[in-house]
């Protein structure tokens, strides 16, 4: 799936992770408002032309381990990603859940070409015990193209997994504890991301009108955090008004400065 960017960007590579269309849900919701399972389809299209970027597919799954309560994300796209066109991608990522919070173990993101050779691999490691992030991209034999380390300052996410973690900050939002956030996007960068509510709004989606909320994701970027909505796309995310806050739709930049404009929403 394709989809996201933050901001100088929430490269959200969105879809990057992308939206649970329609989830099939079970009746436990968890203290992070996810279900058992969720799963949906949706579409990437450029948000100026509306002309079509990608499909995708997703899944994510709860299980126990050692005690703990984890989740499997897993999705497939096809289309075009960033520089790559007419290209297949894989993303498999794990989420522990602790007081409310998705908390990423890793995310790793394949690029294939059409006859399935690799073209890039980006793997993001999460190390809580040393406090780092630990990530790397390589080619399709293993050679690496980018390696880079990042401190863990907080509550972090990244790209692949975003829309899912924000759940809880829509649900408790106004609150101060989920104002900001942390994000690893695949640039790689690391960006603290502060949540600006904006409010009700009727969605008109696939599958009819739906009430949402609409958030707005703004970088911090130090002294030139005012003046980046002049040169930058701004970023929003919408979610059912009501809980299990399904995430709905996503408008922003795909991978980072300079790339698409898009916009990314349910279909079924």
């Amino acid at each position: 799936m394709k989809y996201a960017t933050l901001l100088l960007l929430l490269t959200l590579s969105i879809p990057l992770s992308y939206i649970a269309s329609s989830p099939a849900y079970s009746d436990e919701l968890s203290d992070a408002f996810m279900e058992q399972q969720e799963t949906g389809n949706g579409v990437c299209v450029h948000k100026k032309s509306a002309l079509h970027r990608s499909d995708f597919s997703l899944n994510i799954e709860r299980f126990s381990r050692d005690g703990k309560v984890f989740y499997e994300f897993t999705e497939h796209g096809k289309g075009d990603y960033g520089k790559y066109e007419d290209v297949m991608w894989d993303i498999t990522a794990e989420m522990e859940e602790q007081e409310g919070l998705l908390y990423t173990n890793f995310s790793v993101r394949i690029i294939r070409d059409r006859d399935n050779n690799i073209l890039i691999k980006y793997e993001k490691k999460f190390d809580y015990d040393k406090g780092k992030i630990c990530y790397a991209a390589t080619d399709g034999e293993g050679n690496i193209i980018k390696k880079k380390t990042f401190p863990i300052k907080g509550v972090t996410t990244d790209n692949n997994i975003m829309t899912h973690f924000l759940k809880a900050f829509v649900a408790h939002r106004g609150e101060k504890k989920y104002r900001s956030f942390y994000l690893i996007s695949s640039e790689p960068k690391l960006y603290r991301i502060n949540i600006k509510i904006i409010g009700s709004e009727v969605l008109e989606l696939p599958r009819g009108q739906v009430e949402a909320i609409k958030i707005r994701l703004i970088p911090d970027l130090g002294l030139l955090t005012g003046l980046s909505g002049a040169v930058i796309p701004p970023t929003f995310i919408w979610y059912t008004e009501e809980s299990p806050y399904v995430w709905l739709q996503y408008e922003g930049l795909e991978t980072g400065l300079g790339s698409a404009h898009i916009l990314v929403y349910i279909t079924s």
